[in-house]
């Protein structure tokens, strides 16, 4: 089906009338397909074990990304040129102690335009656009900026474990750089990948010289794509057979808000929020097989002696679908970014405002609909409230062993609901719609998440301090 707006290629536009998809999923899933029958013969004829290798695999994968981003966006992949073309110049020029910020402010200005651009002319579009990649590389660049400021500056200021880990000593070469941001795994769907983990991929640093004691294989990369080639396939089933039951649209129908009962509204709000997320699941699960069958990914053995590939992992879907706090869920969510943001944003502003400017960056990020901010400020409050709770009744139920598992039954499925309730608005993208939901449910989840911050102290005395391994 041809999709107004869209600036990619046509040329699978038969295939998409077949399928009843519109041409740009059908343009996207067919580059990720490729990329993924790619990326094993990548890793076959130039292994990252040979270092000979490294410049074909920069310009190979390169190439790859490049025609791919053609596909898929057309004449818009330009910015995918043009603003690593702007920090370049800018990690070039400016001093070692301001790159990080200006690159960062660089990112956020560019991105932002191209967000008002498309709200104003494709208002509501779920259109696949250049802005998504644009929102993974504003995560490299930026990250790349603070590795170099970090590295370069390091005899001058006091590092995290992070900063330690992802510090750049030395300044990427053009090709390094170019390729870095776009090569061909993770150019459309990402996931982030930070530099110093690129360039131990592309030299086959990220795999050992030697097989460690408790090793019971050599790292191969086969088993962990067929398990997320057959998650994919089943959010894929998911998304094409059942979704199309549970249109968002049923959210803002004036016959559903007010002759449905209250627990069928709140019914329908979860099946239509947890439909949602597979989307997300069968594109970042296939980005990540895409990596990992190139070689990319690998992260060690643990310790039973098992290979494990999770390093670029974005998403753990049991945990965001069974965790048992609020907490554990949100961590389980998009992890690439949320430890982007932690890393250049929560670690390197004040202790005072990092929680704000940290949201305020995400916010940013994501774009300015404003069923972003609903969502971002019922999560906020959510989040203040889930660790109240915690402090006040979570070590009153740890033994015995059935007060704890019923616990731990509660909190996953209030877990389940709020999660519902704060990400419709984000499906909605609209405050009054949002808002009108809200008001038909009698705002119960914001009612119930204040008394749990204000009321409940007063009621149950909780704990002053919380031991980590409990938070």
């Amino acid at each position: 089906m041809k999709t107004q707006n869209y600036h990619g290629s046509e040329m699978f536009l038969p295939l998409s009338d077949c399928v009843g998809l519109s041409v740009d999923l059908v343009n996207f899933v067919i580059c990720q397909l490729t990329a993924l029958c790619i990326a094993p013969l990548m890793y076959t004829f130039l292994p990252p074990k040979n270092r000979q290798y490294v410049f074909l695999r920069e310009i190979f994968g390169l190439t790859i990304g490049l025609s791919m981003a053609y596909i898929c966006f057309g004449y818009q992949m330009l910015h995918l040129i043009i603003l690593p073309t702007i920090c370049y110049v800018a990690l070039q020029t400016l001093s070692p102690n301001m790159i990080h910020k200006a690159v960062l402010l660089i990112c956020c200005l560019y991105l932002s335009i191209l967000h008002i651009y498309r709200q104003v002319y494709e208002y509501g579009s779920y259109t696949l656009d250049i802005t998504g990649p644009v929102m993974v590389m504003v995560q490299k660049l930026s990250a790349l900026a603070c590795g170099l400021h970090d590295g370069l500056m390091a005899d001058k200021k006091q590092l995290t474990d992070i900063q330690q880990r992802y510090k750049i000593r030395k300044a990427p070469t053009l090709i390094q750089y170019i390729s870095y941001l776009l090569t061909f795994q993770t150019i459309l769907a990402g996931p982030n990948a930070f530099f110093e983990d690129y360039i131990a991929y592309l030299d086959g640093t990220n795999f050992p010289k030697k097989l460690p004691k408790e090793a019971k294989s050599p790292p191969s990369p086969l088993k962990p794509v067929l398990k997320k080639v057959l998650i994919t396939f089943i959010c894929a089933l998911v998304i094409y057979f059942i979704v199309p039951m549970y249109p968002a649209s049923t959210l803002i129908d004036e016959k559903f808000l007010y002759e449905s009962p209250f627990y069928s509204k709140v019914w329908f709000i979860i099946v239509i929020t947890s439909l949602t997320r597979f989307k997300y699941y069968f594109a970042w699960t296939l980005a990540d097989a895409v990596c990992n069958a190139s070689g990319f990914g690998f992260s060690g053995y643990n310790e039973k002696g098992d290979q494990e590939w999770n390093l670029l992992d974005n998403i753990d879907i049991l945990g965001v679908e069974f965790g048992v706090n609020f907490r554990a869920t949100i961590d389980a969510w998009n992890k690439g970014t949320n430890l982007w943001l932690r890393y250049v944003m929560y670690e390197r502003a004040s202790p005072k405002y990092n929680t704000v400017m940290t949201y305020t960056l995400s916010a940013f990020w994501h774009g300015f609909y404003p069923g972003y901010y609903v969502t971002f400020l019922t999560g906020s409050l959510f989040t203040n409230s889930a660790r109240m709770v915690r402090r006040c009744l979570w070590h009153r139920f740890q033994q015995p062993k059935p007060a704890k598992l019923a616990y731990d039954f509660v909190t996953c499925f209030l877990t389940r609901l709020c999660l519902s309730y704060m990400t419709f608005s984000f499906i909605l993208l609209e405050l009054m719609p949002a808002l009108r939901v809200f008001w038909h449910l009698m705002f119960y989840l914001h009612i119930l998440a204040a008394l749990g911050i204000y009321v409940l102290p007063l009621i149950v005395t909780p704990l002053k301090t919380v031991k980590k391994k409990s938070q």
